[in-house]
């Protein structure tokens, strides 16, 4: 437990957090692993003890007999914390103080094992919603992790909602993962492994040429084979990359493969273009699977499948919530 220690005020203000600094602070915490690391932030006792309980019984230690009450000298609080971590641990705490931005999550991290460490729970939400900000493919991983270790389960959940295969394989992560349990882990390859096993199923069912082919009033043989081949291994890359994909990710796929070839043209008892699209949609083994409209169409459905896929094996294995 750290002592208390007293320092003449004027001797120290120098080298005090100018951001709290203030006259009638009535304690000082001197923040630094190292001695020639430390700095000064002259705080209030009421403020620090009403955020956290481990403050308030440190505050709570006998006080040494040459303590005097004219402000000249201050109790020191010794913390081996880096300064940067007290300085915005302060910044969260302090009424009319603006909080950091968090950029990265190893700086979110110190901040949650700092709150964690002194029992100051009223930061957690607005470090939640730090967190929510690296839920994407490159942090994912990183961002489950964190969830995990301090108990959020929900931001965990959708950690593994956006992640991927390949954002377990970073090398550079492998410290952070001693810090989560087998089980967080486990939880975590098996879902999203499940996940993709069920996705590629589901692309080359709804994808089948043949299935498409016998079930339309048309038939384009060989060419129509080929085209939608392609487009199921596009769409597989584009899932295993971001099992979250939407409409418009998947419709971008279709930059990325040859164009399909001429399907059958619309109907002459029917002029309408928005009609096609309608049936496209609504009756798509009655459409011509070539016509772009209909291509479309079952790229939509995949996307709803695959969110369906996605929301029932969250469920399954990290919980209803």
């Amino acid at each position: 437990m750290p002592g208390l220690f007293y320092v003449n005020a004027a001797a120290t203000s120098l080298s005090m957090s100018l951001t709290f600094t203030t006259y009638d602070g009535d304690i000082v915490l001197r923040a630094g692993p190292e001695p020639d690391s430390k700095h000064y932030f002259r705080v209030h006792k009421l403020v620090l003890s009403l955020a956290s309980p481990v403050f308030n019984d440190m505050f709570t230690f006998p006080q040494p007999l040459n303590q005097t009450s004219n402000g000249q000298q201050l109790p020191i609080v010794d913390l081996l914390d880096p300064p940067e971590v007290i300085d915005a641990i302060l910044r969260h705490i302090y009424p009319g103080v603006e909080p950091p931005k968090i950029a990265d999550i190893p700086t979110l991290t110190a901040l949650l094992s700092a709150a964690d460490k002194y029992n100051i729970t009223s930061v957690y939400p607005v470090l939640k919603d730090a967190l929510k900000t690296f839920l994407r493919h490159d942090s994912c991983f990183r961002a489950y992790i964190v969830a995990c270790r301090f108990g959020f389960s929900e931001e965990a959940k959708e950690a593994a909602r956006v992640g991927n295969t390949q954002s377990i394989m970073d090398q550079s992560i492998a410290e952070e993962v001693q810090h989560i349990s087998s089980t967080d882990l486990l939880r975590w390859v098996k879902f999203v492994q499940e996940r993709e096993r069920a996705g590629r199923d589901l692309i080359g069912e709804l994808l089948d040429w043949r299935h498409l082919d016998e079930g339309a009033d048309c038939d384009h043989g060989e060419v129509g084979k080929d085209f939608y081949f392609r487009l199921e291994k596009a769409v597989e890359n584009a899932f295993v990359e971001n099992p979250f994909v939407d409409s418009k990710d998947l419709w971008a796929v279709l930059d990325k493969i040859p164009d399909p070839p001429l399907g059958c043209g619309p109907s002459p008892h029917f002029e309408s273009g928005e009609y096609y699209f309608c049936r496209a949609v609504e009756e798509p083994f009655l459409s011509c699977p070539l016509r772009p409209m209909s291509i479309r169409s079952n790229l939509v459905g995949i996307t709803g499948e695959l969110g369906v896929i996605n929301a029932m094996m969250l469920d399954e294995v990290f919980g209803i919530s």
